[in-house]
């Protein structure tokens, strides 16, 4: 899914304090410091894209402000902390591996280097794994891990539980090579639905149906039956222990990818009732089989949390409220969330700085197509503590993918894969000379996922000026990171304040800089 975006107006400054948790270990490489009386040391980096990547820039001390005037001045509080930095990265679903697959061993290599390995590379650090099929595969038929044998009608054992398409479709070595050129990795995953037995249709892949009296509006047929709250609930738990066996951590899991879209990909609708069923089953079985595995909720649109002026929404935000029927309350199903996911495909981006302040749960982007940085740091901004690129590998054409908006129910899945191309990807694949291209966009967006590390806090700081956008962080071990934005077309003279310790820097046109210090006493 795509969505078009416009650049965000500036967010007012706003103080809201938030819980600072613990984190992987932070990057290796961080600012250094100073002799005592002499400011600290400020490194910096930027990046346009291929041509000029991660260069360095002057160094600096704080407290040298010369005054004069700037084009932009940036000012942070240490005091106002907003929301953890998690990760920035990509989706490993099955056509994304599929196409790194075809590229010789040594360029595979060198692709994967150069998307995740934060000292040669672009430390892409976080990435969305699939339970069972996704909404685009290379190979048909799509698929569950817990697919039946014929003459077998249901599971309620997970005796035929296996991650086996995940091993032979390289997905599990994909991964092993991510953590070989970034051992801090971290990987949350998703389904789409649960498996076909599991569902009041019986079918894994989505079925719709007009609504009723409409002939415009669709409703998804296959829902999650009831009797299967808890066995689903178990099945999620199956996935992590089996990746836990191939030294894989899976730190975090969604509730169910969109749930309740009307499409014939795989999907499935869990109504308001069951999803707080569901929140509170997936975290039983986690705390029976001892994993700390957190849980997002939502995994959806924008305007699908809550969007009272607009008629399509599903105002997922109820999970939070009491049930009618007093089974569920609201508080339990807040205790059990860790996180709410969001994409960005439909609906005003600000809710994801509304839920964060109105819920106190951290915000998550778990799937965008995005890739402009000016929308990770805009998104940053607005409480994202991730920002995960969805299917970005594709072959020469755009295609070997299966995926359709339609709506039939009967549709020919081998001319959706002729007809449905999804070019200019972040790396693009070419199937004849085995070797890859990335987009320039893979530089600047490297500025933020180098340079920060989870458990890395946002700072609140001044909105955009004269063109230059900013997000700062204060680290776990007490630096601070500032990742400018120049859209202008100049070269931009930059004014940096914080904890009464300012500097003035130059950001190059048309780039993303970072800058990195250590903090003060007592910062």
């Amino acid at each position: 899914m795509r969505r078009h975006l416009t650049a965000l107006a500036a967010v007012a400054t706003m103080t809201v304090s938030a819980l600072v948790g613990a984190g992987p270990a932070a990057h290796a490489d961080r600012a250094a410091g100073g002799p005592p009386g002499h400011g600290r040391i400020v490194t910096g980096t930027y990046s346009t894209g291929a041509a000029r990547a991660w260069l360095p820039l002057p160094e600096v001390r704080t407290g040298t402000d010369p005054g004069g005037p700037v084009d932009a001045t940036v000012v942070a509080d240490p005091k106002a902390v907003r929301q953890q930095y998690a990760g920035v990265g990509f989706s490993l679903d099955e056509t994304s591996v599929s196409n790194l697959w075809k590229l010789s061993p040594a360029e595979r290599e060198k692709a994967v280097r150069l998307l995740v390995d934060p000292v040669h590379g672009a430390g892409l650090d976080r990435f969305r794994l699939t339970i069972g099929s996704p909404d685009l595969i290379e190979h048909l038929p799509f698929w569950s891990e817990d697919d039946l044998p014929a003459g077998v009608t249901d599971d309620f054992g997970l005796k035929h539980f296996s991650i086996r398409r995940d091993i032979d479709l390289h997905i599990i070595d994909t991964i092993k090579l991510i953590q070989r050129y970034n051992p801090h990795a971290t990987f949350f995953a998703s389904a789409w639905s649960a498996p076909a037995w599991m569902k009041t249709n019986n079918r894994f892949t989505g079925q719709v149906a007009l609504k009723p009296g409409s002939s415009t509006e669709y409703y998804q047929v296959g829902k999650l039956r009831d009797d299967c709250i808890d066995v689903f609930a178990r099945y999620y738990v199956k996935f992590v222990q089996a990746y836990a066996r191939h030294g894989i951590r899976v730190d975090a899991l969604t509730l169910l990818n969109e749930p309740g879209m009307d499409v014939v990909y795989p999907a499935m609708d869990i109504s308001v009732a069951q999803q707080q069923k569901l929140a509170l089953a997936i975290k039983r079985e986690f705390r029976a089989a001892r994993l700390n595995t957190q849980l997002y909720v939502h995994d959806f649109n924008f305007w699908d949390w809550r969007d009272p002026n607009s008629t399509a929404t599903k105002n997922y935000h109820r999970i939070f409220d009491d049930a009618p029927d007093g089974s569920v309350t609201g508080e339990q199903v807040r205790e059990a969330a860790d996180a709410i996911a969001f994409h960005p495909y439909w609906g005003d981006p600000r809710v994801m700085r509304d839920a964060y302040e109105q819920t106190g749960k951290p915000v998550q982007l778990t799937e965008t197509s995005d890739l402009s940085p000016s929308t990770i740091l805009d998104d940053f901004r607005l409480d994202a503590g991730s920002y995960i690129l969805w299917a970005q590998t594709t072959d020469q054409d755009g295609g070997t993918l299966h995926w359709t908006p339609a709506r039939d129910n009967d549709v020919d899945w081998d001319q959706v894969a002729a007809t449905t191309k999804w070019r200019d990807r972040l790396v693009t694949v070419n199937t004849a000379t085995r070797d890859f291209t990335v987009r320039d966009e893979l530089y600047p967006i490297g500025q933020f996922a180098k340079y920060l590390s989870p458990g890395d806090v946002r700072l609140e700081s001044s909105a955009a000026e004269h063109g230059i956008g900013n997000v700062v962080y204060r680290t776990k071990d007490g630096a601070f990171v500032a990742v400018l934005g120049n859209s202008t077309h100049t070269d931009g003279k930059v004014r940096i304040s914080v904890a009464g310790q300012s500097f003035v820097v130059t950001v190059p046109a048309d780039s993303y800089a970072t800058y990195r210090w250590r903090g003060g006493p007592g910062h």
